[in-house]
Protein backbone atom coordinates (compact mmCIF):
# COMPACT_ATOMS: atom_id res chain seq x y z
CA UNK A 1 0.00 0.00 0.00
CA UNK A 2 3.06 2.20 0.81
CA UNK A 3 4.44 1.64 -2.56
CA UNK A 4 1.44 1.99 -4.23
CA UNK A 5 1.14 5.60 -2.37
CA UNK A 6 4.66 6.67 -3.51
CA UNK A 7 4.41 5.79 -6.94
CA UNK A 8 0.99 7.47 -7.32
CA UNK A 9 2.66 10.73 -5.72
CA UNK A 10 5.29 10.47 -8.09
CA UNK A 11 3.36 9.96 -11.42
CA UNK A 12 1.11 13.35 -10.11
CA UNK A 13 4.20 15.19 -10.29
CA UNK A 14 5.59 14.22 -13.26
CA UNK A 15 2.05 15.03 -14.44
CA UNK A 16 3.00 18.67 -13.88
CA UNK A 17 5.82 18.73 -14.81
CA UNK A 18 6.57 21.63 -18.19
CA UNK A 19 9.46 20.92 -20.37
CA UNK A 20 9.14 24.31 -22.10
CA UNK A 21 11.62 26.92 -21.32
CA UNK A 22 10.57 29.99 -19.40
CA UNK A 23 8.99 32.45 -22.12
CA UNK A 24 10.72 35.88 -22.01
CA UNK A 25 8.62 38.83 -21.04
CA UNK A 26 7.98 41.60 -23.95
CA UNK A 27 9.50 44.18 -22.27
CA UNK A 28 13.11 41.81 -22.30
CA UNK A 29 12.31 41.45 -26.34
CA UNK A 30 11.62 45.19 -27.31
CA UNK A 31 11.44 48.11 -24.97
CA UNK A 32 8.90 50.95 -25.40
CA UNK A 33 9.58 54.02 -25.43
CA UNK A 34 8.27 56.34 -22.42
CA UNK A 35 6.61 58.68 -25.08
CA UNK A 36 5.69 58.98 -29.04
CA UNK A 37 8.81 61.48 -30.45
CA UNK A 38 5.64 63.30 -32.74
CA UNK A 39 2.85 63.16 -30.02
CA UNK A 40 0.90 66.49 -29.56
CA UNK A 41 -0.20 68.09 -26.24
CA UNK A 42 -3.65 66.03 -25.35
CA UNK A 43 -5.26 68.82 -23.81
CA UNK A 44 -8.91 69.54 -24.44
CA UNK A 45 -12.00 68.27 -25.09
CA UNK A 46 -11.65 64.63 -26.52
CA UNK A 47 -15.09 63.90 -27.17
CA UNK A 48 -16.14 60.38 -26.87
CA UNK A 49 -12.51 59.10 -27.00
CA UNK A 50 -10.86 57.75 -24.30
CA UNK A 51 -7.01 56.80 -23.89
CA UNK A 52 -7.28 52.80 -23.85
CA UNK A 53 -5.81 50.97 -21.30
CA UNK A 54 -3.65 47.92 -21.92
CA UNK A 55 -5.98 45.22 -22.54
CA UNK A 56 -6.38 43.65 -25.50
CA UNK A 57 -8.86 41.63 -24.95
CA UNK A 58 -11.31 44.22 -24.26
CA UNK A 59 -13.76 44.97 -27.04
CA UNK A 60 -12.47 48.07 -28.62
CA UNK A 61 -16.77 49.01 -29.59
CA UNK A 62 -17.72 51.01 -32.53
CA UNK A 63 -14.54 53.24 -33.38
CA UNK A 64 -15.86 55.50 -36.00
CA UNK A 65 -18.63 56.99 -33.84
CA UNK A 66 -16.07 59.65 -33.32
CA UNK A 67 -16.80 60.75 -36.53
CA UNK A 68 -20.19 61.02 -35.89
CA UNK A 69 -21.30 60.39 -39.25
CA UNK A 70 -24.54 57.62 -39.61
CA UNK A 71 -23.59 56.80 -43.41
CA UNK A 72 -19.86 55.88 -42.31
CA UNK A 73 -21.79 53.64 -39.33
CA UNK A 74 -24.25 51.96 -42.01
CA UNK A 75 -21.06 50.67 -43.94
CA UNK A 76 -19.21 49.57 -40.57
CA UNK A 77 -22.00 47.29 -39.92
CA UNK A 78 -21.53 45.74 -44.08
CA UNK A 79 -18.12 44.60 -43.41
CA UNK A 80 -18.11 42.98 -41.11
CA UNK A 81 -20.98 40.34 -42.12
CA UNK A 82 -20.56 40.62 -45.87
CA UNK A 83 -16.92 41.05 -46.79
CA UNK A 84 -15.65 37.85 -48.25
CA UNK A 85 -12.17 38.22 -46.29
CA UNK A 86 -13.64 38.62 -42.76
CA UNK A 87 -15.61 35.13 -43.59
CA UNK A 88 -12.87 33.59 -44.53
CA UNK A 89 -10.93 34.64 -41.35
CA UNK A 90 -13.68 33.42 -39.45
CA UNK A 91 -13.95 29.99 -40.60
CA UNK A 92 -10.24 29.99 -40.33
CA UNK A 93 -10.29 30.67 -36.38
CA UNK A 94 -13.85 28.03 -35.86
CA UNK A 95 -11.05 25.76 -37.34
CA UNK A 96 -8.30 26.68 -35.14
CA UNK A 97 -10.50 26.46 -31.79
CA UNK A 98 -11.40 23.02 -33.01
CA UNK A 99 -7.88 22.06 -32.94
CA UNK A 100 -7.09 23.27 -29.93
CA UNK A 101 -10.39 21.35 -28.25
CA UNK A 102 -8.90 18.15 -29.71
CA UNK A 103 -5.64 18.56 -28.34
CA UNK A 104 -7.83 19.25 -25.10
CA UNK A 105 -9.54 15.86 -25.20
CA UNK A 106 -6.56 14.24 -24.96
CA UNK A 107 -6.72 15.03 -20.99
CA UNK A 108 -9.60 12.32 -20.39
CA UNK A 109 -9.91 8.76 -21.47
CA UNK A 110 -10.64 7.46 -24.66
CA UNK A 111 -13.82 4.62 -24.68
CA UNK A 112 -14.78 2.85 -27.78
CA UNK A 113 -17.21 -0.40 -27.98
CA UNK A 114 -16.61 -2.98 -29.85
CA UNK A 115 -18.17 -6.27 -31.17
CA UNK A 116 -17.27 -9.05 -33.31
CA UNK A 117 -19.05 -12.15 -34.57
CA UNK A 118 -16.92 -15.03 -35.91
CA UNK A 119 -17.70 -18.30 -37.79
CA UNK A 120 -14.37 -19.99 -37.94
CA UNK A 121 -13.60 -23.80 -39.55
CA UNK A 122 -10.00 -24.15 -37.80
CA UNK A 123 -7.08 -25.59 -40.45
CA UNK A 124 -6.94 -29.63 -39.17
CA UNK A 125 -3.28 -29.52 -39.80
CA UNK A 126 -2.43 -26.71 -36.86
CA UNK A 127 -4.97 -29.04 -35.08
CA UNK A 128 -2.70 -32.23 -35.16
CA UNK A 129 -5.29 -34.29 -36.91
CA UNK A 130 -5.14 -35.98 -39.77
CA UNK A 131 -5.84 -34.30 -43.13
CA UNK A 132 -9.36 -34.94 -44.30
CA UNK A 133 -10.40 -34.99 -40.94
CA UNK A 134 -14.08 -33.67 -40.49
CA UNK A 135 -13.85 -29.78 -38.40
CA UNK A 136 -16.68 -29.09 -36.78
CA UNK A 137 -17.24 -25.34 -37.23
CA UNK A 138 -16.51 -22.33 -34.48
CA UNK A 139 -18.55 -19.64 -33.16
CA UNK A 140 -17.17 -16.81 -31.41
CA UNK A 141 -19.13 -13.89 -29.79
CA UNK A 142 -17.89 -10.51 -27.96
CA UNK A 143 -19.08 -6.82 -27.31
CA UNK A 144 -17.52 -4.60 -25.14
CA UNK A 145 -15.45 -1.47 -24.09
CA UNK A 146 -12.07 -0.42 -24.78
CA UNK A 147 -10.18 2.08 -22.82
CA UNK A 148 -6.96 3.93 -23.26
CA UNK A 149 -5.82 6.83 -21.21
CA UNK A 150 -2.92 8.39 -21.34
CA UNK A 151 -0.54 9.25 -18.50
CA UNK A 152 0.82 12.82 -19.04
CA UNK A 153 4.12 12.40 -17.46
CA UNK A 154 6.54 14.76 -19.12
CA UNK A 155 3.71 17.52 -20.21
CA UNK A 156 3.65 16.52 -23.90
CA UNK A 157 -0.32 16.58 -23.77
CA UNK A 158 -0.36 19.55 -21.74
CA UNK A 159 1.93 21.50 -24.04
CA UNK A 160 0.30 20.11 -27.22
CA UNK A 161 -3.00 21.48 -25.37
CA UNK A 162 -1.21 25.07 -24.56
CA UNK A 163 0.28 25.25 -28.12
CA UNK A 164 -2.97 24.78 -29.87
CA UNK A 165 -4.83 27.11 -27.57
CA UNK A 166 -2.36 29.86 -28.43
CA UNK A 167 -2.75 28.73 -31.79
CA UNK A 168 -6.15 29.57 -31.62
CA UNK A 169 -5.69 32.87 -29.72
CA UNK A 170 -3.46 33.70 -32.82
CA UNK A 171 -5.86 32.98 -35.27
CA UNK A 172 -8.69 35.06 -33.54
CA UNK A 173 -5.98 38.18 -33.26
CA UNK A 174 -5.49 38.11 -36.69
CA UNK A 175 -9.32 38.08 -37.44
CA UNK A 176 -9.43 40.99 -34.81
CA UNK A 177 -6.36 42.44 -37.06
CA UNK A 178 -7.74 41.75 -40.47
CA UNK A 179 -11.40 43.61 -39.21
CA UNK A 180 -9.90 46.54 -38.01
CA UNK A 181 -7.81 46.76 -41.30
CA UNK A 182 -10.91 46.49 -43.60
CA UNK A 183 -13.06 48.95 -41.41
CA UNK A 184 -9.75 51.53 -41.77
CA UNK A 185 -9.75 50.93 -45.07
CA UNK A 186 -13.66 51.70 -45.38
CA UNK A 187 -12.96 54.64 -43.62
CA UNK A 188 -10.69 56.22 -45.80
CA UNK A 189 -12.11 55.50 -48.68
CA UNK A 190 -15.51 57.16 -47.36
CA UNK A 191 -13.91 60.66 -46.39
CA UNK A 192 -11.71 59.82 -49.79
CA UNK A 193 -15.16 60.17 -51.54
CA UNK A 194 -16.83 62.71 -49.71
CA UNK A 195 -13.64 64.79 -50.67
CA UNK A 196 -14.45 64.20 -54.15
CA UNK A 197 -18.06 65.21 -53.93
CA UNK A 198 -16.73 68.26 -52.43
CA UNK A 199 -14.31 69.09 -55.10
CA UNK A 200 -17.60 67.91 -57.75
CA UNK A 201 -19.52 70.35 -56.16
CA UNK A 202 -16.75 73.34 -56.61
CA UNK A 203 -15.81 72.41 -60.18
CA UNK A 204 -20.12 71.94 -61.06
CA UNK A 205 -20.40 75.70 -59.63
CA UNK A 206 -17.31 76.46 -61.55
CA UNK A 207 -18.18 75.25 -64.87
CA UNK A 208 -21.59 77.08 -64.32
CA UNK A 209 -19.80 80.17 -63.65
CA UNK A 210 -17.55 79.93 -66.49
CA UNK A 211 -20.60 78.78 -69.13
CA UNK A 212 -22.13 81.95 -68.17
CA UNK A 213 -18.81 84.48 -68.19
CA UNK A 214 -18.72 82.76 -71.93
CA UNK A 215 -22.62 83.89 -72.82
CA UNK A 216 -21.81 87.14 -71.56
CA UNK A 217 -18.70 87.98 -73.65
CA UNK A 218 -20.13 86.83 -76.40
CA UNK A 219 -23.15 89.17 -75.97
CA UNK A 220 -20.54 91.81 -75.33
CA UNK A 221 -18.24 90.70 -78.47
CA UNK A 222 -21.50 90.96 -81.00
CA UNK A 223 -21.46 94.89 -79.19
CA UNK A 224 -17.73 94.91 -80.48
CA UNK A 225 -17.11 95.61 -76.97
CA UNK A 226 -14.10 92.88 -76.67
CA UNK A 227 -12.18 90.91 -78.83
CA UNK A 228 -12.22 87.01 -80.43
CA UNK A 229 -9.20 86.52 -78.27
CA UNK A 230 -11.10 87.55 -75.24
CA UNK A 231 -13.63 84.10 -75.82
CA UNK A 232 -11.47 82.18 -76.84
CA UNK A 233 -9.51 82.47 -73.45
CA UNK A 234 -12.44 82.70 -71.45
CA UNK A 235 -13.63 79.09 -73.59
CA UNK A 236 -10.31 77.83 -72.86
CA UNK A 237 -11.01 78.55 -69.00
CA UNK A 238 -14.53 76.87 -69.46
CA UNK A 239 -13.25 73.50 -71.27
CA UNK A 240 -10.32 73.38 -68.89
CA UNK A 241 -12.74 72.85 -65.76
CA UNK A 242 -14.83 70.74 -67.15
CA UNK A 243 -11.87 68.51 -68.07
CA UNK A 244 -11.17 68.86 -64.21
CA UNK A 245 -15.01 68.00 -62.79
CA UNK A 246 -14.91 64.69 -65.46
CA UNK A 247 -11.24 63.82 -64.00
CA UNK A 248 -12.73 64.02 -60.41
CA UNK A 249 -16.27 62.30 -61.25
CA UNK A 250 -14.34 59.06 -62.72
CA UNK A 251 -11.65 58.96 -59.50
CA UNK A 252 -15.17 59.26 -57.35
CA UNK A 253 -16.67 56.26 -59.37
CA UNK A 254 -13.12 53.91 -59.04
CA UNK A 255 -13.65 54.94 -55.07
CA UNK A 256 -17.27 53.88 -55.13
CA UNK A 257 -16.07 50.74 -56.69
CA UNK A 258 -13.48 49.96 -54.16
CA UNK A 259 -15.92 50.69 -51.35
CA UNK A 260 -17.90 48.36 -52.88
CA UNK A 261 -15.49 45.43 -53.29
CA UNK A 262 -14.61 46.06 -49.72
CA UNK A 263 -18.49 46.10 -48.22
CA UNK A 264 -18.88 42.42 -50.06
CA UNK A 265 -20.87 43.84 -53.13
CA UNK A 266 -20.33 44.27 -56.77
CA UNK A 267 -20.18 47.67 -58.01
CA UNK A 268 -23.39 47.42 -59.71
CA UNK A 269 -25.50 46.87 -56.56
CA UNK A 270 -23.40 49.66 -54.84
CA UNK A 271 -24.51 53.09 -54.52
CA UNK A 272 -23.51 56.01 -52.36
CA UNK A 273 -24.71 59.23 -52.75
CA UNK A 274 -23.33 62.74 -52.68
CA UNK A 275 -22.60 64.26 -49.64
CA UNK A 276 -20.62 66.96 -47.64
CA UNK A 277 -17.26 66.54 -46.72
CA UNK A 278 -17.27 67.10 -42.51
CA UNK A 279 -16.08 70.05 -41.53
CA UNK A 280 -14.18 68.47 -38.31
CA UNK A 281 -11.13 66.45 -37.72
CA UNK A 282 -11.67 64.72 -33.89
CA UNK A 283 -8.34 64.87 -32.03
CA UNK A 284 -7.21 61.21 -31.69
CA UNK A 285 -4.97 60.97 -28.62
CA UNK A 286 -2.24 58.64 -28.94
CA UNK A 287 -1.45 57.87 -25.42
CA UNK A 288 1.24 55.50 -23.84
CA UNK A 289 3.56 53.53 -26.06
CA UNK A 290 3.73 51.03 -23.66
CA UNK A 291 0.08 50.68 -23.88
CA UNK A 292 0.33 49.64 -27.31
CA UNK A 293 2.14 46.04 -27.09
CA UNK A 294 -1.76 45.29 -25.80
CA UNK A 295 -3.54 47.02 -27.60
CA UNK A 296 -3.05 46.04 -31.56
CA UNK A 297 -4.22 42.87 -32.24
CA UNK A 298 -1.11 42.10 -34.36
CA UNK A 299 1.19 42.38 -31.76
CA UNK A 300 -1.37 39.95 -29.80
CA UNK A 301 -1.54 37.53 -32.53
CA UNK A 302 2.38 37.43 -32.80
CA UNK A 303 2.45 36.96 -29.01
CA UNK A 304 0.35 34.41 -29.04
CA UNK A 305 2.63 33.00 -31.58
CA UNK A 306 5.33 32.99 -29.62
CA UNK A 307 3.39 31.01 -26.65
CA UNK A 308 2.87 28.29 -28.73
CA UNK A 309 6.48 28.10 -30.32
CA UNK A 310 7.51 27.89 -26.84
CA UNK A 311 5.07 24.83 -25.58
CA UNK A 312 6.02 23.35 -28.93
CA UNK A 313 9.65 22.99 -27.50
CA UNK A 314 8.53 21.48 -24.11
CA UNK A 315 6.20 19.03 -26.43
CA UNK A 316 9.60 17.96 -28.74
CA UNK A 317 11.50 17.63 -25.58
CA UNK A 318 8.42 14.91 -24.12
CA UNK A 319 9.67 12.83 -26.89
CA UNK A 320 12.89 11.94 -25.21
CA UNK A 321 11.25 10.45 -22.15
CA UNK A 322 8.76 7.31 -21.59
CA UNK A 323 5.04 7.46 -22.46
CA UNK A 324 2.93 5.71 -20.05
CA UNK A 325 -0.40 5.22 -21.12
CA UNK A 326 -3.01 3.00 -19.45
CA UNK A 327 -5.41 0.78 -21.54
CA UNK A 328 -8.06 -1.80 -20.39
CA UNK A 329 -10.89 -4.02 -21.83
CA UNK A 330 -14.26 -5.26 -20.45
CA UNK A 331 -17.47 -6.95 -21.80
CA UNK A 332 -18.80 -10.40 -22.36
CA UNK A 333 -17.31 -13.49 -24.84
CA UNK A 334 -18.87 -17.08 -26.07
CA UNK A 335 -19.01 -19.27 -28.27
CA UNK A 336 -22.53 -19.68 -27.96
CA UNK A 337 -25.11 -16.38 -29.01
CA UNK A 338 -27.46 -17.38 -26.30
CA UNK A 339 -24.65 -17.81 -23.83
CA UNK A 340 -23.17 -14.19 -24.54
CA UNK A 341 -25.11 -11.98 -22.18
CA UNK A 342 -24.99 -14.20 -19.08
CA UNK A 343 -22.49 -13.15 -16.51
CA UNK A 344 -20.09 -16.28 -16.81
CA UNK A 345 -19.01 -15.22 -19.62
CA UNK A 346 -17.98 -11.72 -18.82
CA UNK A 347 -14.10 -11.01 -19.48
CA UNK A 348 -11.66 -7.97 -18.63
CA UNK A 349 -8.20 -7.23 -19.08
CA UNK A 350 -6.30 -3.98 -18.08
CA UNK A 351 -2.49 -3.00 -17.40
CA UNK A 352 0.15 -0.21 -18.23
CA UNK A 353 1.66 0.19 -21.44
CA UNK A 354 4.92 1.88 -21.08
CA UNK A 355 7.15 3.13 -24.14
CA UNK A 356 10.75 4.08 -24.11
CA UNK A 357 12.64 5.82 -26.67
CA UNK A 358 15.84 4.22 -27.31
CA UNK A 359 17.09 5.00 -30.82
CA UNK A 360 15.72 7.38 -33.37
CA UNK A 361 18.67 8.11 -35.30
CA UNK A 362 18.94 11.94 -34.33
CA UNK A 363 15.06 12.47 -35.61
CA UNK A 364 13.59 13.07 -31.77
CA UNK A 365 16.56 16.08 -31.74
CA UNK A 366 16.46 17.95 -35.00
CA UNK A 367 13.01 18.18 -33.86
CA UNK A 368 13.80 19.96 -30.67
CA UNK A 369 16.17 21.41 -32.43
CA UNK A 370 13.59 22.84 -35.84
CA UNK A 371 11.61 23.73 -32.58
CA UNK A 372 13.73 25.69 -30.89
CA UNK A 373 14.91 27.71 -34.02
CA UNK A 374 10.93 28.06 -34.47
CA UNK A 375 10.51 29.81 -31.03
CA UNK A 376 13.49 32.15 -32.07
CA UNK A 377 11.71 32.78 -34.89
CA UNK A 378 8.74 34.08 -33.37
CA UNK A 379 10.64 36.47 -31.44
CA UNK A 380 12.23 38.05 -33.92
CA UNK A 381 8.55 38.10 -36.00
CA UNK A 382 7.17 39.50 -32.28
CA UNK A 383 10.15 42.10 -32.35
CA UNK A 384 9.68 43.20 -35.89
CA UNK A 385 5.83 43.68 -35.40
CA UNK A 386 6.36 45.64 -32.47
CA UNK A 387 8.91 48.03 -34.19
CA UNK A 388 6.39 48.12 -37.29
CA UNK A 389 3.62 49.52 -34.87
CA UNK A 390 5.57 52.21 -33.11
CA UNK A 391 7.29 53.38 -36.66
CA UNK A 392 2.92 53.51 -38.02
CA UNK A 393 2.21 55.52 -35.26
CA UNK A 394 4.97 58.21 -35.26
CA UNK A 395 4.46 58.31 -39.06
CA UNK A 396 0.89 59.44 -38.66
CA UNK A 397 1.82 61.73 -36.11
CA UNK A 398 4.16 63.68 -38.19
CA UNK A 399 1.92 63.30 -40.63
CA UNK A 400 -1.00 64.78 -38.73
CA UNK A 401 1.26 67.90 -37.73
CA UNK A 402 2.78 67.84 -41.44
CA UNK A 403 -1.06 68.39 -43.01
CA UNK A 404 -2.35 70.45 -39.53
CA UNK A 405 0.08 73.06 -40.53
CA UNK A 406 -0.38 73.22 -44.41
CA UNK A 407 -4.08 73.30 -43.45
CA UNK A 408 -3.59 76.55 -41.31
CA UNK A 409 -1.62 78.03 -44.39
CA UNK A 410 -4.02 77.21 -46.96
CA UNK A 411 -6.44 78.82 -45.10
CA UNK A 412 -4.56 81.81 -45.21
CA UNK A 413 -3.92 80.92 -48.93
CA UNK A 414 -7.43 80.90 -49.87
CA UNK A 415 -8.83 83.90 -47.97
CA UNK A 416 -5.88 86.31 -49.87
CA UNK A 417 -6.54 84.05 -53.32
CA UNK A 418 -10.52 84.86 -52.99
CA UNK A 419 -9.46 88.87 -52.01
CA UNK A 420 -7.19 88.82 -55.20
CA UNK A 421 -10.21 87.06 -57.20
CA UNK A 422 -12.80 89.55 -55.98
CA UNK A 423 -10.28 92.46 -56.54
CA UNK A 424 -9.72 91.43 -60.13
CA UNK A 425 -13.41 90.61 -60.79
CA UNK A 426 -13.99 94.87 -60.05
CA UNK A 427 -10.71 96.12 -61.74
CA UNK A 428 -11.91 94.05 -65.27
CA UNK A 429 -15.38 95.23 -64.68
CA UNK A 430 -14.35 98.76 -64.21
CA UNK A 431 -12.00 98.47 -67.80
CA UNK A 432 -8.80 98.73 -65.25
CA UNK A 433 -7.44 94.77 -66.15
CA UNK A 434 -7.18 92.28 -68.93
CA UNK A 435 -9.57 89.41 -69.02
CA UNK A 436 -6.58 87.35 -68.44
CA UNK A 437 -5.54 88.61 -65.93
CA UNK A 438 -9.00 88.13 -64.18
CA UNK A 439 -8.67 84.75 -65.43
CA UNK A 440 -5.12 83.61 -63.93
CA UNK A 441 -7.02 85.41 -60.10
CA UNK A 442 -10.05 83.31 -60.13
CA UNK A 443 -7.86 80.21 -61.84
CA UNK A 444 -5.44 80.88 -58.51
CA UNK A 445 -8.28 80.93 -55.90
CA UNK A 446 -9.92 77.92 -58.12
CA UNK A 447 -6.52 75.67 -57.21
CA UNK A 448 -6.33 76.90 -53.75
CA UNK A 449 -10.09 75.81 -52.68
CA UNK A 450 -9.64 72.59 -54.43
CA UNK A 451 -6.17 71.97 -52.27
CA UNK A 452 -8.45 72.95 -48.95
CA UNK A 453 -10.60 70.23 -49.49
CA UNK A 454 -8.02 67.66 -50.69
CA UNK A 455 -6.19 68.64 -47.44
CA UNK A 456 -9.11 68.32 -45.02
CA UNK A 457 -10.46 64.49 -46.74
CA UNK A 458 -6.49 64.22 -46.44
CA UNK A 459 -6.49 64.75 -42.44
CA UNK A 460 -9.89 62.57 -41.81
CA UNK A 461 -8.37 60.15 -43.56
CA UNK A 462 -5.00 59.96 -41.53
CA UNK A 463 -7.33 60.21 -37.91
CA UNK A 464 -8.41 56.90 -39.25
CA UNK A 465 -4.87 56.13 -40.31
CA UNK A 466 -3.82 57.25 -36.13
CA UNK A 467 -6.83 54.92 -35.06
CA UNK A 468 -6.11 52.28 -37.14
CA UNK A 469 -2.04 52.28 -35.72
CA UNK A 470 -3.19 52.85 -32.23
CA UNK A 471 -5.48 49.16 -32.16
CA UNK A 472 -9.03 50.69 -32.51
CA UNK A 473 -10.91 52.64 -29.50
CA UNK A 474 -12.60 52.00 -26.68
Amino acid sequence: MKKSFILFIGLFFLSACDLSPKMKEAKDIIGAPEAFKYAASEKGDLGTWKVAEPADHQDRGAWWWVFKDKTLHELMTQVESQNPSVAAMAARVIQARQTANVATSALFPIITGRGDATREQPNAVTRGLAPGTAQKIENSYSYGLNLSYELDLFGRVKNLRASSKADAESADKNYHNMLLALQADVAQAYFTLRALDAEIALLERTVSLRDESVSILKKRLAVGMISEMDIAAATVEAEGARRSLNAVRQSRNEIENALAVLLGQTPAQFTLAAAPLAADVPQVPAGLPSALLERRPDIAAAQADMVAANKRIGLAMAAFFPSLSLTGAGGFESDVLGDLFQWSSRSWAIGPLLTMPIFSGGRDLAIEKRAEAAYDESMANYRGVVLNAFRDVEDVLSLQKTLAQQSESQKLAQRAARRAADIAQRRYDNGDMGLYEKIIAERSALDIEREGLQLQGQRLAASVRLIRSLGGGW
